[in-house]
């Protein structure tokens, strides 16, 4: 079976490639079997995304809603049972120094970011398997969490004034 390790550069949104922040469910429950996954959707431009094809990727991804290229979700599955692809991928700086969880905090959306892929063969000629192995932060935008607070009501009222005479 070929395995081929592929770069890739784009915008990060949604990381959870954390063991700290990793998904724990997964869409219907994909990743409760597996300790949960730690994922990161990247928006990828032209090029890169005919990287990723040119790899035989089977991911596609889909239009970015904002026109900024094409979106394509990577994972990497918590515990499946070996330790070579089990785990959080490996998580750093622009200068390849370790990102600390408790004291870098989390990536925001908007991140540039460089993904590194194991792409690999399997038994089935049908799918090609894609493994997230590491992410390099290279331009931060700050984790800004939801705190739930909706902005004040707009009025349409009038002040009234105090010396003014109702009719």
């Amino acid at each position: 079976m070929a395995t081929r390790i592929v770069k890739l550069t784009g915008i990060g949104e949604w990381a959870k490639v954390f063991a700290e922040n990793r998904d724990l469910l997964g869409y219907g429950g994909a990743y409760e079997g597996h300790g949960g996954g730690c994922t990161i959707d990247v928006i990828l431009d032209e090029d890169n995304l005919m990287k990723l094809k040119a790899s035989r990727s089977i991911k596609k991804g889909k239009p970015d809603i904002e026109g900024r290229g094409h979106t394509v979700k990577f994972l990497r599955k918590f515990a499946t049972g070996k330790d070579w692809e089990s785990g959080a991928p490996v998580v750093v700086k622009s200068d390849d120094s370790p990102w600390d969880y408790n004291s870098d905090g989390t990536i925001g959306n908007g991140s540039l970011v460089e993904v590194t892929l194991t792409v690999y063969d399997t038994r089935r000629p049908d799918i090609v398997g894609t493994r997230l192995d590491k992410v390099k932060v290279m331009e931060l935008v700050e984790y800004v969490p939801d705190t739930g607070d909706a902005p004040p009501p707009v009025t349409d009222t009038k002040p009234v004034v105090e010396d003014e005479i109702m009719f």
